[in-house]
């Protein structure tokens, strides 16, 4: 059986978006043996080793240098990461710059002929930062972003970062944003365009109208920058004004947004329920309730929270970045909002609240837009494109 090494650019264990597509993926792959390889710094951990026992993972040791090459292994973690020449596939998981030149640099010193594929996850690949930003928060947030600031040092980096990307031969997007910007960069290598995939059995999914009260969910991480939970709050406080009917419930943790949404909770105690870092079994209760899911990210790859909350048969109200431009292709999916209009965001939610109000948000509704998201990125359509993309 071929081996395929899979390498995390973060800890496995911090559970975001990314590393819980490596876990789902580890789970669902047939025709490999696979190994995660994967940094670790405790303090961004959201789940125990316990949990992840079942899985074959190597971690490599590593420290945080200056951004933006910000992550780069130790000399005991270059020592396991030189195993990877022994693998017939190579999947690289948005690695810091100083992971892709070592790699890189061992597979040729070791003249392996392992296939080597970049998983373009990141949402702000070879771009500026995202607009519409508070730039005194944006400058002073942390030190990857003040180098951002610095515009000569980020047209550097990127030409120094998207010298060495190049030299990767394939290349796998999530979106046909990306998909554009490579063949309009002149990349010469492979281009793979396979979306994110569903986690769910459609047969599990449980349906239900909530009558008795409108809740709207919002999770991911607590990311001013990316995830807009500044815009967040400018759109609940909005919807609040009008309406004390509509509750909100927010779950996931970390980042400078985390206070922000702990200090709205406490203001709109009523209305807001934070309800930090949630277990699976948490979640599913969520969309089960929930009436209707919000995203308010100024920059997205292919963001997996929408395709739960449309697996669950929520609409989703998100602005039309890419993403979501890519999912929300039907009027019963949800709204786009043009980027970063609040107020056209808060009368999106009123809509719905009329719908629901109307009883319009039926099981009927829900099994629509679950039907219809299955059909696009069930794990069942989406695995043997990428197993295909994986065979060297």
């Amino acid at each position: 059986m071929k081996k395929l090494a899979i390498i995390s650019g973060s800890d496995i264990r911090s559970f975001g978006g990314g590393e819980k597509w490596i876990i789902e993926l580890y789970k669902r792959i047939q025709n490999f043996q696979t190994t995660i390889f994967s940094c670790r710094e405790d303090n961004t951990k959201r789940i125990d080793d316990e949990k992840l026992v079942n899985l074959n993972i190597i971690y490599f040791k590593s420290i945080k240098l200056l951004a933006p090459l910000y992550r780069s292994p130790t000399f005991i973690g270059m020592v396991n990461l030189q195993k990877i020449s022994t693998y017939n596939t190579i999947y690289l998981m948005d690695p810091s710059l100083p992971i892709i030149m070592f790699l890189i640099i061992t597979l040729k010193l070791k003249r392996s002929k392992a296939k080597l594929v970049f998983g373009l996850h990141t949402p702000d690949f070879m771009g500026k930062p995202p607009l519409n930003i508070n730039k005194f928060r944006w400058f002073v947030s942390n030190v990857y972003q003040k180098i951002y600031s610095l515009n000569f040092l980020f047209n550097l980096y990127l030409l120094i970062y998207k010298y060495f990307v190049f030299k990767i031969p394939n290349i796998h997007v999530l979106n046909t944003q990306d998909l554009k910007l490579l063949k309009n960069m002149d990349y010469k290598g492979k281009v793979y365009y396979i979306p994110n995939f569903l986690y769910y059995n459609i047969n599990d999914i449980k349906i239900k109208q909530n009558k008795k009260e409108f809740i709207i969910l919002f999770g991911g991480r607590l990311s001013v920058n990316q995830k807009g939970i500044d815009i967040l709050i400018k759109v609940i406080q909005g919807v609040i004004k009008t309406n004390k009917n509509i509750k909100f419930h927010i779950f996931g943790s970390g980042e400078d947004g985390q206070k922000l949404v702990e200090e709205l909770s406490n203001e709109y105690p009523s209305n807001v329920k934070y309800l930090g870092f949630t277990s699976n079994d948490q979640v599913e209760n969520e969309y089960f309730n929930a009436s209707l899911y919000i995203m308010t990210s100024r920059i997205e790859a292919f963001p997996a929270v929408i395709l739960e909350a449309q697996a669950h048969g929520l609409p989703v109200i998100a602005f039309d970045i890419k993403g979501p431009h890519d999912i929300i292709k039907n009027d019963f999916q949800g709204k786009l909002i043009e980027p970063f209009k609040v107020e056209d965001f808060i009368e999106a939610i009123l809509y719905y609240y009329k719908l629901w109000g109307a009883g319009k948000l039926s099981e009927n509704y829900k099994r629509q837009i679950i039907d219809y998201i299955f059909s696009k990125y069930s794990d069942k359509k989406i695995i043997p494109k990428l197993e295909k993309m994986l065979m060297s």
